[in-house]
């Protein structure tokens, strides 16, 4: 009797198998996990945005979309140089036009999810059409995916065009591998016009097609990659910045105050560079991109080459630490980390009625393992509890309050939180008080602005209480400015001209 019900349901069993192998499974899955996956990462990315924990990175960027939006140049004055100049994204061009009808910063969050979460349907294609893996390994990968730490701190981390990048480069490695030429060029153009130095990559994708014994198609990207990134690097990056290569000052160590003379540092310098991309905080680096895939992609490692020597590059650049402000230089090396993943599980695995069949003890251990590190390391954590996320104490109310009381017209100074409230102006302004209070901070807090917005939240602990009050006097003194609005230790002062023009009511002094 107990042998009758096992056989039972093994054969059970084996028919849902077979129809989750089926065209229409195959078909209309990854669309579906798609959709799910883009619910959730809006919805974080969203909660995280209502909460004001954004900071002047994306503010800078909506200021820039704005201005493009309006018909001006993104020479956005939170940037202090024009949008183009940073790493030549004239994607954002088309998503500036979606913000004259929806708002900004919805448009940015929900555009960046959407394309994080798309990268999973070019992922399952590539898993069942490259590396003719089954449904279940398949899924796996998928279920990965939408655990890897990075992809939720890019998802976190404000808004980087480059993230649109994730599934055109995903897309064109599929069709480069089904050969659909056409196609192929259309994913790799446009992935392009999101990063100037992603060409780097994309060169290095031709070096894979070389690999792969593919001469025409892996020349031909070669020279497309190393060509753009040449073209922008040297001509239009330095066409919008005054005729400077904005980034020089991330590779001063190598000398040079031009691209060729950090390239000239690096080729005669290879110990200094080596022993700083290996180095304990880079190695960390690593490990926390390849552990939570079990490392398997060094298994298959051809098609990790195309993004180690942007990575490389990127890993020794001078540039603010940590996991979200570095967040968007994951973004070439974790497309392909998925890339050699897929032939991992395929060369790991044996064909069975062809189709690559993958021991599921590896599958279970590769499950397990991205959920603990999930757990453990992403911004999404449980333990970060994102079902608080989205809860306005009266600090972000007050916040909200006033940045309706600035008229759109103002020339503006506010604290790091503020700012993405107060985009939608022309001259914008960031202000970062030092830990150590500084006598000319309250001169220099209101220097060639008709509005400053001063939030003692974001005050550094090495201040004390008489460092608040000096810092607010000297604001005052000789009516420079006047204060129009005070609540939860959001403060706003403006010109006494603004006062009358605006109608506003002054504060009482204590």
């Amino acid at each position: 009797m107990t042998l009758h019900w096992r056989k039972r349901l093994e054969y059970r069993l084996l028919k849902l198998q077979a129809r989750f192998e089926g065209a229409a499974f195959d078909k209309y899955f990854p669309w579906c996990f798609s959709a799910l996956l883009w619910t959730i990462f809006a919805l974080l990315a969203l909660a995280r945005s209502r909460e004001l924990s954004q900071d002047s990175g994306i503010a800078a960027v909506m200021q820039s979309v704005w201005l493009i939006g309006e018909g001006f140049t993104p020479d956005a004055s939170l940037l202090g140089q024009n949008y183009l100049s940073l790493q030549g994204g004239f994607l954002i061009y088309p998503i500036a036009a979606l913000t004259k009808l929806f708002p900004t910063a919805i448009t940015l969050i929900v555009i960046q999810s959407g394309a994080l979460a798309l990268t999973a349907v070019p992922l399952w294609r590539m898993s069942r059409n490259v590396a003719h893996l089954r449904t279940g390994a398949s899924t796996a990968i998928l279920i990965v995916y939408s655990a890897y730490s990075a992809i939720h701190a890019v998802n976190l981390a404000g808004f980087h065009l480059e993230a649109i990048a994730l599934p055109l480069l995903m897309c064109a490695v599929y069709a480069g591998f089904m050969e659909r030429t056409f196609r192929y060029w259309v994913f790799l153009t446009f992935a392009l016009l999101t990063r100037a130095d992603l060409g780097i990559a994309v060169a290095g994708l031709g070096l894979l097609w070389l690999m792969e014994g593919r001469k025409k198609v892996g020349y031909q990207t070669l020279s497309l990659g190393f060509a753009w990134s040449m073209i922008l690097i040297l001509g239009l990056q330095p066409l919008y910045n005054a005729g400077h290569y904005p980034h020089v000052d991330a590779f001063s160590d190598y000398g040079g105050s031009n691209p060729f003379g950090t390239v000239w540092g690096i080729v005669i310098h290879p110990l200094t560079f080596l022993s700083e991309v290996f180095s304990e905080a880079n190695f960390l680096v690593g490990v926390s991109l390849l552990a939570p895939v079990l490392f398997l992609p060094v298994v298959a490692p051809r098609y990790l080459v195309p993004a180690i020597p942007l990575f490389a590059l990127y890993l020794t650049a001078d540039v603010p630490e940590g996991e979200l402000a570095e967040a968007s230089q994951t973004i070439p090396i974790t497309a392909f980390i998925f890339v050699a993943l897929v032939f991992a599980l395929a060369k790991t695995g044996r064909i069975v009625v062809q189709r690559v069949n993958v021991d599921r003890a590896v599958i279970g251990a590769l499950l397990f393992t991205a959920t603990v590190f999930f757990a453990a390391n992403s911004v999404a954590s449980p333990y970060e509890e994102p079902w608080d996320w989205g809860r306005r104490n009266p600090v972000d109310i007050a916040r909200l309050e006033l940045a309706e009381i600035v008229p759109e017209d103002a020339v503006v100074r506010a604290s790091d939180k503020m700012l993405p409230l107060l985009t939608e102006r022309i001259a914008l302004f960031e202000f970062s008080p030092p830990q150590e209070y500084d006598d000319r901070l309250g001169s220099d807090a209101v220097r060639n602005v008709n509005w400053f917005i001063f939030d003692r939240s974001e005050v550094p602990s090495g201040w004390i209480g008489v460092d608040i009050l000096d810092f607010q006097a000297d604001i005052r003194v000789g009516q420079r400015f006047v204060q129009v609005y005070s609540k939860a230790g959001i403060e706003a002062y403006v010109t006494p001209d603004e006062v009358d023009r605006l109608g506003l009511i002054p504060l009482t002094e204590e």
